[in-house]
């Protein structure tokens, strides 16, 4: 209450504030407070807080806190804003983010989502401070204490609200800030490079910080001038319009304002659209405010179409457009026409309704005498203008809910045959649906009947039947099952009476609900034998050059977690090489030292590719058996129709030989002159994908095509070097890819490659691949970001790894094995192992652990076994050893709590005990005796064990 007396005025009922405010003074001199009341304040609600720190007398009183490393912070009566006070002087500062934190700064204000506040701080760079001048920014602080892997990051805008401080005077740093309803922790102040001032200050004040709720703003103008590139303007992308064709421009600017524009290039597509996801963030968005949205726009000289009509469209849908969905828009009669001879301004009005709004996006369409695509524009000066109020409230636009089937909290994706109800029945897919339970699932073509195991209890059930069968006895079914898109739908309510789980069903949601019975007992039968294991790992690339730069200690400690076989080691056994296709006078330094060994038609040079190199030669020090897998990212500039290794573009067929060539060399000099097991060459990375870095597109029919040059010169060779293709990002594209290329060109490859990207939809259980009867082979994923380092990431893996291995996988890889040194708070953490930082130091990720306890014990060569576990949360994965017979067991409990489980299959008389979890990585818990084929152990809660005879 002390702090509330003193720093909370309340503007709208100054003279209540006043009285209450004298009260408060007279109760603190009586002592009539406690020390508990004084940190509280419950109760009362104001619209502003100031806080000054004239009053304290050490700096615990001032309750700050520091983040982003190490710095000092101390009261400084010499340096104050005003006539008299003191100020915070935080000094010792060595990187741009360390930062000054207020965690109490929203203490007394009501924090109801849609409230708007304006934050405000003054500061001054140091007298005593080498550096003269920076820019600082305000941020929200929306979690306490670390960061941990689920939290969300600070809120902060530094594009538009960044100021730069000096030392001839106090500066305002201004934050407009809307309330969630989401919890704050306070609010927090640091430095970020700009324009010439991109060294770290070492010494500022701050003093007198204000927050006041506001009115909402009437308008918004969004330019691009403040910001350093288009990402960070929060710019995005839809209807494939390429990344590598946007830019800000600081040479085509709107004469209004100047600064900075948005340039469009490489658009191909009418649909080609930008989105500005932030548009409408902080507005007054109750239904029935009316806005004026505008952008003005121009042709660019690059264009050789030199005009078109474009419109604005409001993003009322989350996600991807698909079939007929489209944004708001009312192109019929908002459009405008665009040229290459001035700007122009494209306008919409908008009534806000009732569905959630995700920003604006403007795109071009066809008419008569203007159908061809503008290829390259220009956008600038982004308006929302609130023109009045209507009580004519526009309906929702959302189509309706679709039917979900939600198993052990988890939805279910159904690409096919996807739940509908029927006369006021739930119906659902049985065979994905039970795929997801982890039954064995058989289909009888002939009788249209679907037979299902899973703990001891066998169901038989047949289309057009009304009652099905369960362990021989018959059970009345709500309705008969029926086929839809060739797959059967039965009843929601039989997967009570097949699994002994319950099922739940609400219509208001058209949403069911499906609990397992969760059976403790695990079972190994290492008599069924399926696929041989190949190894786990995962890609060297570029990053590798920073980890060889890096300190020796750092060097082999990271080396040893990956590759070695001792306590808290993982034991991967794959390293993936990129064949590399740049040239060494490529004016990036990041490709430059990603040299192709063919830079142009008959000239070889294989002093190249040293990063990678180093590498293989440390992993190769650590297991000598380690194997190698070759990916290309691109064919050498030369031999592709856009004359780049960047940005798409397609190998020539004229080039389809000389590429053969080239890989069958590549494969020759690491395999026989460097001494790496190359074992496997993908013919692409991502086929499908153009991207900035290195990419190329294949057709399927392409793809078919290359891959039989590149047989031929393989086979004529006799090399020993197994042959992949597609490599598809996610098993949908690789699937689209294998059916394209059709059964010849298939039939030449040595084994499939894919990655598991958005395997939330395409996964191992709607993209079936074994139907191929070729080897599995999975080449990359890394996880959605934020990054998640902790075990929730790390069972993620493990989960990934266990349904991979029980679709038919020979191999699992991660991305990366070490990122590019990042800050704490990049995206690209998710992508590695480990991560290098900008500090010198590394993090490693759980991952890298749960990875290991499949990795260090499941050796290449043994084969995957049957394993079966009656309980969802947790997965089994089993291989046996095949010359020894021994078996080993990962077991990964997801539960947040221990569970119990009774093992048998084992044969051995004991098995090792290992374990990844919140406070252990891969670390020895030492035997257990099996009993003689079965016994009991509790798996820690969500941790990985691995149990090996």
């Amino acid at each position: 209450m002390n702090q509330l007396c003193r720093n909370v005025r309340e503007r709208q009922y100054a003279r209540r504030m006043s009285l209450i405010l004298i009260i408060c003074l007279l109760l603190q001199t009586f002592g009539v407070f406690t020390a508990a009341a004084e940190e509280g304040g419950e109760g009362l609600s104001s619209s502003e807080v100031t806080i000054s720190f004239d009053e304290y007398s050490n700096i615990s009183e001032a309750n700050l806190a520091l983040g982003g490393g190490s710095s000092m912070l101390s009261l400084d009566s010499a340096v104050y804003r005003g006539d008299t006070g003191k100020s915070v002087k935080i000094s010792g500062r060595t990187q741009l983010y360390n930062r000054v934190k207020l965690p109490n700064a929203f203490d007394g204000l009501d924090m109801q989502a849609g409230k708007h506040y304006n934050i405000s701080m003054w500061a001054k760079v140091g007298a005593s401070s080498s550096v003269t001048n920076g820019y600082f920014f305000l941020s929200v602080v929306s979690y306490p204490g670390t960061r941990g892997p689920s939290d969300p990051p600070y809120y902060s805008d530094p594009a538009n609200y960044k100021f730069l401080v000096g030392q001839d005077g106090w500066t305002k740093i201004t934050l407009p800030y809307m309330a969630t309803g989401s919890t704050v922790y306070g609010i927090a102040i640091e430095q970020i490079a700009s324009g010439s001032w991109t060294e770290t200050v070492p010494v500022f004040h701050i003093d007198d910080v204000e927050i006041a709720e506001v009115p909402p703003p009437t308008s918004k103008r969004i330019t691009f001038d403040n910001a350093s590139s288009w990402q960070q303007a929060n710019v995005g992308v839809g209807g494939g319009q390429p990344t590598w064709g946007m830019s800000l421009d600081n040479t085509v600017v709107h004469d209004v304002y100047g600064g900075k524009s948005l340039h469009v290039a490489g658009r191909t597509e009418l649909y080609n659209r930008i989105k500005l996801g932030d548009a409408f963030t902080g507005l007054d968005l109750t239904p029935g405010t009316q806005y004026d949205l505008s952008v003005y726009a121009k042709v660019g000289s690059a264009s050789s179409v030199k005009a078109g009509y474009f419109f604005i469209s409001v993003i009322d849908i989350d996600g991807a457009l698909s079939g007929s969905m489209s944004y708001f828009n009312d192109r019929a009669n908002h459009r405008t026409l665009v040229t290459d001879q001035d700007w122009v301004r494209i306008t919409l009005p908008y009534t806000v309704g009732v569905d959630p709004l995700y920003g604006i996006a403007v795109e071009q369409m066809s008419l008569p005498g203007y159908a061809g695509v503008v290829g390259d524009v220009y956008f600038d000066d982004v308006e929302l203008v609130k023109t009045g109020v209507t009580t004519e409230i526009p309906p929702s636009r959302l189509p309706p809910k679709e039917m979900q089937i939600v198993v052990d909290g988890k939805p279910v994706v159904y690409l096919s045959a996807k739940p509908e109800v029927k006369d006021e029945v739930p119906f659902l897919q049985w065979s994905k649906t039970l795929a997801v339970l982890r039954a064995d699932v058989s289909w009888n073509e002939l009788t249209k009947t679907a037979t299902a195991v899973k703990n001891g209890r066998t169901s038989v059930i047949t289309a057009g039947e009304s009652a099905a069968l369960v362990n021989g006895s018959s059970v009345t079914l709500e309705a008969p099952p029926y086929l839809k898109d060739g797959l059967l739908m039965v009843p929601a309510s039989f997967v009570a009476d097949a699994l002994e789980g319950t099922v739940s069903w609400e219509s208001g949601t058209k949403t069911v609900t499906i609990v397992s019975k969760k059976v403790n007992v695990i079972e190994v039968d290492t008599s069924e034998v399926r696929q041989e294991i190949w190894g786990f790992g995962a890609t060297a690339n570029g990053p590798v050059y920073d980890l060889k730069n890096a300190d020796t200690p750092t060097q082999e400690l990271l080396l040893d977690k990956m590759f070695g076989m001792e306590e808290g080691e993982a034991g991967l056994s794959i390293v993936r090489l990129e064949i590399n296709p740049f040239t060494k006078d490529d004016p990036d330094p990041g490709n430059a030292q990603q040299a192709t060994i063919l830079p142009a038609s008959g000239v070889w040079d294989f002093d190249t590719d040293q990063h990678q190199r180093w590498f293989a030669d440390e992993a190769v020090s650590r297991y000598p058996d380690m194997r190698f897998a070759g990916s290309v990212w691109s064919p050498p500039a030369w031999m592709k129709d856009n004359g780049s290794a960047v940005r798409g573009g397609h190998l020539k067929p004229e080039h389809y030989d000389d590429f053969a060539e080239y890989l069958l060399t590549w494969a020759k000099k690491y395999k026989e002159d460097y001494g790496y097991d190359v074992r496997w060459l993908s013919i692409q990375n991502e086929p499908e994908a153009l991207m900035d870095y290195a990419s190329a597109i294949y057709t399927g029919q392409e793809m078919g095509s290359v891959v039989s040059a590149v047989y031929n010169a393989f086979k004529t060779d006799g090399i020993d070097v197994g042959l992949g293709a597609p490599e598809g990002g996610h098993l949908g594209s690789s699937l689209k890819l294998l059916n394209q290329m059709g059964p010849a060109a298939v039939q030449k490859l040595d084994y499939i490659g894919t990655h598991f990207y958005t395997w939330n939809t395409y996964d191992a259980y709607n993209y079936d691949l074994r139907s191929f009867n070729k080897p599995l082979f999975m080449m990359e994923y890394s996880m959605p970001s934020p990054n998640d380092s902790m075990m929730n990431g790390g069972l993620e893996v493990a989960g990934q790894i266990n349904a991979a291995m029980e679709q038919g996988y020979s191999s699992y890889l991660y991305w990366l094995f070490v990122t590019k040194p990042a800050a704490p708070t990049s995206v690209a953490l998710r992508e590695g192992l480990v991560n290098l930082m900008l500090d010198g130091t590394y993090v490693i990720n759980k991952r890298l652990y749960t990875m290991g306890q499949f990795s260090r014990f499941i050796r290449p060569g043994d084969y995957n076994v049957k394993a079966e576990s009656g309980n969802s949360y947790v997965t089994v994965t089993a291989a046996k050893n095949a010359t020894t017979g021994k078996a080993v067991l990962v077991a990964a409990n997801s539960s947040a709590e221990p569970v119990t489980v009774t093992i048998s299959g084992m044969t051995g008389s004991a098995v090792q005990v290992y374990r990844t979890s919140d406070m252990e990585n891969i670390a020895s818990i030492g035997s257990s005796a099996t009993g003689g084929g079965s016994f009991t152990y509790t798996l820690a809660a969500k941790s990985v064990t691995t149990f090996v005879e």
